[in-house]
């Protein structure tokens, strides 16, 4: 009986030891296509296996698909790009690529390494976005490094190291409560190829995920020339 008794103290030891990785709201995946346009692939699998989550939640699905938009930053081609990234990390925690690899909450998030400094997602081409989403950290499991003070810009020819370039046009200012949830930020329709979040205060500023949205129709995120290549075809058939 002891040898068995021990044993089970030895089990339950282990499995106290061993890192916790559970969702809190089991979002669905998302539509792998919409309408021509293909997104990302999002291995839940593969990207809880490689979380360092902490205890805390591990990765849920962002959305491909909102309110019948498709999600411009999870698009198949859409590149990721910053500043910095916090040192000592990646790729536990806190990499470049997953400010769009299709996962929320802090394992799969970007944190900035020096501030004031930017991250950015190229599309791949220039279609009309209006909206975006971003949050510290979707899960709220972690309520630290959240920012307050940014400007949301974009840009059709050139992704200039400078967020004072102008090639950027800015198209929304936030100085005011930080944002720790997932928290959607509007502004006027306009073409873009590239968005950068322009971050220019807070200590450590994490971003999980930057969503982009702007158009009901596929066709929305077709090429400005493709676009009107397509009409001047119509018009002349």
């Amino acid at each position: 009986m002891r040898p068995t008794k021990y044993w089970w103290f030895v089990i339950l030891a282990m499995l106290i030891s061993i890192p916790l990785v559970f969702a809190v709201h089991d979002e669905d995946k998302g539509p792998e296509k919409f309408g021509r346009y293909e997104f990302k692939e999002q291995d839940i699998k593969v990207a809880t296996d490689e979380c360092d989550a902490g205890g805390k939640p591990g990765p849920e699905f962002v959305p491909t698909v909102r309110d019948d938009e498709p999600n411009l930053a999870l698009l198949k081609d859409a590149k990721p790009e910053a500043s910095s990234q916090l040192e000592g990390w990646c790729p536990r925690r806190h990499c470049i690529e997953y400010l769009n690899d299709g996962f929320y909450n802090n394992c799969r998030s970007w944190i900035i390494g020096t501030i004031p400094g930017w991250a950015q997602i190229d599309i791949g081409d220039v279609a009309n976005v209006n909206r975006i989403y971003f949050a510290s950290d979707h899960s709220q499991g972690f309520l630290d490094r959240t920012t307050a003070d940014f400007d949301i810009l974009v840009a059709t020819t050139k992704a200039d190291a400078n967020s004072d370039a102008n090639t950027w046009k800015k198209v929304y200012t936030h100085k005011g409560d930080p944002v720790s949830k997932t928290t959607e930020f509007t502004f006027k329709d306009v073409e873009a190829r590239w968005l950068r979040l322009h971050i220019r205060a807070n200590g450590g500023a994490r971003v999980d995920e930057i969503e982009i949205y702007g158009g009901k129709d596929p066709m929305d995120v077709e090429p400005k020339e493709k676009f009107t290549t397509t009409w001047a075809r119509i018009k002349t058939e």
